[in-house]
């Protein structure tokens, strides 16, 4: 019995005598469940914290890409704004004028008698705030300003015109707060347009055929009629309004001369030149109006209003501005998401408070006191900016 005795069977012998053997291998039981438990407890928060890792990098990707994208949309609409704000003209030419500085018009041709010469032009350049020069703008819904020009775009609807790369049209720029005007949107796209209303950069070109401008200025009585083109709400008879970019609540429009000239002009423009004052002087209410020293402009108003103002009007007559300040805000649409998108009026924290954007040479300080606003409501945002040296302009400050 003792000779067919197994190993284990002797080896369990030895261990009850108090000898101290080795146990093979093949007898060993594996890991408790304790010790299971604790490994699985291990590898569970491991895979927690993994997740909560890729769960986070996922969500700043995504918001990151949103960004990038949005600011992207923004980038490119800015600097459509600039390349077309760069080509406005006059087409500036000298003709005569009497001894009170009016031309020649169907109305005064019998009586008419020249007497000198100065700069003439049957186009206008015009800029301020939207809501004083767009036609059915308001400040809560149109913000900052517009402008208004004419630019050798050669945008056309007419076939026959198509040729015609440089032909005359006029154009604007300005903020619009609404739902997607679904006449502009593609058939195929109008169905799945949502009813969100936001901010959105405007620009609408006049096509060559349909210039309106001539009517408005054959004869030196001001007005803007002409201005009927881009009025809003629009109707089906308006030129096509462009989209450029959206979540954009605020574009601003500072026409300004070059240091040395606003240094020579201060002191006629009833202004004082200095560090506080400087891209002021021409526009000091960010009123710009080629048109202003036409007879029956209206008096007090605009570029006539404060010191220097008839001195003011007659200096930017026929002419361009040489430089632009143009001033974009672009918000993030993520940080937009909590607030009321649905209402006819924008949510008071994307509003521009009444006291800002009124005096030029408070441009970087209302900049700065609007940041603040949106900052405070969570709102992220971009700032553009940038100055536009406008190729038509041969300023002279004579």
């Amino acid at each position: 019995m003792n000779q067919l005795s197994s190993p284990s069977t002797q080896l369990a012998a030895s261990s009850m005598k108090g000898r101290k053997v080795l146990v093979p291998a093949s007898v060993w039981q594996g890991f408790t469940i304790l010790e299971l438990l604790v490994a699985t407890t291990v590898l569970l928060v491991v895979m927690v914290i993994l997740l909560q890792l890729t769960g986070g990098l996922g969500q700043v990707w995504k918001s990151g890409s949103g960004k990038i994208s949005a600011y992207q949309n923004a980038r490119s609409a800015f600097a459509t704004l600039n390349r077309t704000l760069a080509q406005a003209t006059l087409n500036t030419y000298s003709d005569y004028v009497n001894s009170s500085g009016a031309p020649r018009t169907t109305n005064n041709a019998a009586t008419f008698s020249p007497d000198k010469f100065m700069r003439a032009s049957e186009l206008h350049f015009l800029a301020g705030p939207t809501d004083q020069l767009l036609p059915g703008a308001s400040a809560a819904k149109n913000p900052g300003d517009a402008i208004f020009f004419q630019a050798p775009l050669g945008d056309t609807d007419a076939n026959s015109l198509a040729p015609l790369s440089r032909a005359m049209n006029s154009t604007a720029f300005f903020i619009q707060y609404g739902a997607p005007d679904s006449d502009i949107l593609p058939n195929w796209l109008k169905p799945t347009s949502s009813d969100v209303k936001r901010f959105r950069l405007m620009q609408v070109v006049v096509p060559t055929e349909s210039l309106q401008i001539y009517n408005s200025t054959a004869d030196a009585t001001y007005d803007l009629n002409w201005l009927s083109a881009f009025k809003t709400p629009r109707s089906s008879a308006q030129p096509t309004v462009r989209v450029l970019a959206e979540d954009i609540p605020l574009l601003i429009f500072r026409l300004r001369l070059s240091p040395q000239d606003e240094k020579t002009s201060a002191s006629s423009l009833g202004a004082v030149y200095s560090d506080a004052t400087r891209g002021s002087v021409l526009s000091p209410k960010y009123h710009y109006d080629s048109r202003a020293w036409e007879p029956s402009y209206p008096n007090g108003q605009r570029v006539l209003a404060g010191a220097g103002g008839a001195a003011r009007a007659s200096l930017m007559r026929n002419q361009v501005p040489p430089i632009a300040d143009v001033v974009m805000i672009s918000v993030d649409r993520r940080s937009l998401s909590r607030f009321d998108q649905a209402s006819d009026n924008p949510p008071t924290q994307l509003q521009v408070p009444a006291g800002l954007f009124t005096d030029s040479a408070k441009l970087d300080a209302d900049l700065t006191a609007y940041g603040k606003q949106l900052s405070d409501a969570g709102i992220l945002y971009r700032v553009f900016r940038t100055s536009v040296e406008i190729q038509g302009a041969k300023w002279s400050n004579n």
